[in-house]
């Protein structure tokens, strides 16, 4: 295999995702982001953007729907 970049998306279309908004939303994150939290994750736009561009040492998701965790934590998402 080549050295190509593994991108990863969300896996899922989430009702008020972010997907739309991250080149607005990417100019307020920090320059350096060790810990990251997401509380209510939903597709993970937000959070794969996070992960592609700051690899962050800490990371935390939740949501109040325990099947969309279960299946993140399958995929193998922190």
């Amino acid at each position: 295999m080549k050295n190509e970049k593994c991108v990863a998306k969300p896996f899922v279309k989430w009702v008020g995702g972010k997907g739309q908004l991250l080149e607005e939303i990417r100019k307020k994150y920090p320059s350096r982001i060790e810990k990251y939290c997401e509380p209510f994750v939903g597709g993970g736009a937000v959070l794969f953007d996070v992960l592609q561009k700051s690899h962050p040492d800490e990371i935390l998701i939740n949501d109040v729907n325990p099947e969309l965790i279960n299946t993140y934590k399958c995929v193998g998402v922190p």
